[in-house]
């Protein structure tokens, strides 16, 4: 393929095999799992994914994820995320949409600067 071509890659979409294609020379992605999950109460942090339909969830009054400043983390508990989830509420398929898309571009966001500083290596962007 020429080098100078941006290079697509499709249906790929777990954080990690995200930043892996980043480091095989992948520039663009498209993939549904960022919002697919967030409807099933599936969402995606710096600590790892949470499945927030889970019964112990359901006393746990911390934000989504402590290092993430989207709107859901910034307004919203899990236990009441968990509630809106059980309840049948839409608003739960927002809030968790709103939360992974934001996880998906801060990844990219540091993937992109960590490529401009040199500091992205063997698709890791954490040191």
């Amino acid at each position: 393929m020429p080098e100078d071509k941006p290079r697509y890659l499709m249906g790929v979409g777990r954080p990690e095999n995200i930043l892996e294609s980043i480091d095989r020379g992948i520039d663009m992605f498209d993939c549904v799992m960022p919002t697919r999950n967030a409807r099933h109460g599936v969402l995606f942090t710096s600590e790892g994914v949470l499945t927030l339909t889970n019964a112990k969830f359901r006393d746990d009054f911390e934000k989504v994820d402590e290092n993430c400043d989207c709107y859901t983390c910034k307004n919203y508990s899990r236990a009441y995320l968990r509630h809106l989830f059980n309840a049948g509420e839409l608003l739960a398929l927002e809030l968790a949409s709103v939360h992974n898309l934001h996880f998906y571009i801060s990844l990219m966001n540091e993937a992109r600067n960590r490529i401009l500083d040199g500091s992205f290596l063997n698709g890791k962007t954490k040191q």
